[in-house]
């Protein structure tokens, strides 16, 4: 597997007696994750244990109730699935459906400078929060300071993945906001 891991969502459940996981998905679609062959899930350290990471072969999966079911190979009772209650599920890039025009994986979007109408650079995309209505770009500015925008098409202008640049036309006074 060759193809860089996304984060797709995260273990909320099981479902059945033979193991099976259930991943809420972040992107609140499960259709496109149903594909993979390989899911890996990490679980961050915590009371009841060590910091873990393990890739699991795809035994099946379904949809049900909005969330992605995963029979993993490897985990074959609801002892063991239990043991990955909350953990992060990332599968391969290349199993993932393209997005469709104007959707994007977060992934795609971290990392890209963000300039205004005019080419001046306002910063960097450090994040994409979810929010109710829609997702959040959270920005480093060039002056160091953090600032939000709505991803939104009145404010976001044009998404460039390949060059890693968003074009954006900020409300009036959003320099001045933190």
């Amino acid at each position: 597997m060759t193809d860089a891991l996304l984060p797709v969502g995260r273990v909320v459940g099981l479902h059945g007696v033979s193991g099976k996981i259930k991943v809420n998905v972040f992107s609140g679609d499960p259709s496109g994750v149903q594909h993979a062959s390989v899911v890996r899930l990490s679980k961050q350290a915590s009371a009841e244990g060590a910091a873990r990471q393990k890739t699991f072969d795809v035994i099946s999966a379904q949809r049900v109730r909005g969330c992605a079911v995963f029979h993993l190979n490897g985990i074959d009772s609801v002892e063991t699935a239990q043991d990955w209650m909350g953990a992060e599920a990332s599968v391969a890039r290349g199993e993932l459906p393209e997005p469709d025009a104007g959707e994007y994986y977060v992934n795609d979007l971290v990392g890209c400078e963000m300039v205004g109408e005019d080419g001046v650079i306002i910063g960097r995309v450090v994040d994409v929060m979810p929010g109710a209505a829609h997702d959040w770009l959270t920005i480093r500015r060039t002056d160091g300071a953090e600032a939000f925008l709505p991803l939104v098409e009145a404010f976001v202008r044009e998404v460039d993945v390949k060059s890693r640049r968003i074009r954006v036309s900020p409300p009036e006074g959003w320099e001045n906001a933190v």
